[in-house]
């Protein structure tokens, strides 16, 4: 299976310019093949989150490269990034965050089609079909995030990504601020998207969701991956410390 994304020694060291330098994300490297999908774990602050922002281009990273569908994208700017944010989506843990909260949810999910040309009829229409294959009724074109439940909220987030047709969706901790329910719902929505034939990079702190959702697994540790290898057998016999300290944290 060809790899979708590689990335090779992606580094980021934030005040290296002046202060105290922190190493974030240290010379990782990994790849997802498509049709994957890769869990990345690790506890608060030990660099996932600044390494997802790398990879789809919202943050500069100090050294390193990423490679999509084997184009480097690592230097591309401005309106030459535009094919890659058609490619590659990324859903956020907090979901509001991802609509202008003035702005009904309709109008968010619609933007990404409205800057490829469609008319105002066909963006209506596909609006309505991307809410409905997330599990909304249509008419919640029309709602704004303040009018939604969260788990609502994350399925339009969803929708809103979908709506570039992307190869790649980086869900950055996506389910985290979902209760046990509709954390679940979620994950059997990006199951059947995954099924569709989306590659989802898998960023959360819980192992053992991964285990239920994920392929493989990379396990990060103070901007460093410790660990990596099929989820079941990553769970089934941790060959770090880190590894079993986040298992013990769930069981």
């Amino acid at each position: 299976m060809e790899n979708l994304l590689e990335v090779q020694d992606l580094t980021k060291i934030f005040g290296a310019g002046g202060g105290r330098p922190v190493t974030a994300a240290d010379h990782v490297t990994f790849s997802l093949r498509a049709g994957e999908a890769l869990g990345l774990v690790g506890e608060s602050g030990c660099g996932k989150s600044t390494l997802a922002r790398m990879i789809a281009r919202l943050l500069e990273p100090t050294a390193g490269a990423v490679f999509l569908e084997g184009e480097e994208i690592t230097k591309l700017r401005r309106r030459a990034l535009r094919p890659v944010y058609r490619k590659m989506q990324m859903v956020f843990q907090s979901p509001a965050g991802s609509f202008d909260p003035r702005r009904t949810l309709g109008h968010g999910i619609a933007e990404s089609l409205e800057n490829r040309g469609l008319s105002r009829g066909e963006r209506q229409a596909r609006t309505a079909q991307l809410l409905e294959r997330c599990g909304l009724p249509a008419d919640f074109a029309g709602r704004y995030p303040h009018e939604v439940s969260g788990g609502q909220c994350q399925r339009a987030a969803i929708a809103r990504a979908l709506a570039a047709e992307p190869r790649l969706l980086i869900c950055d901790e996506a389910t985290s601020a979902l209760d046990v329910t509709v954390q679940q719902q979620i994950l059997e929505l990006l199951g059947e998207l995954r099924r569709d034939g989306l590659s989802i990079l898998f960023i959360c702190h819980n192992l053992a969701l991964v285990q239920s959702f994920c392929d493989r697994v990379l396990v990060m540790r103070a901007g460093k991956i410790v660990e990596a290898g099929n989820a079941a057998d990553v769970i089934a016999a941790p060959r770090t410390d880190y590894t079993r300290s986040l298992l013990d944290a769930v069981l």
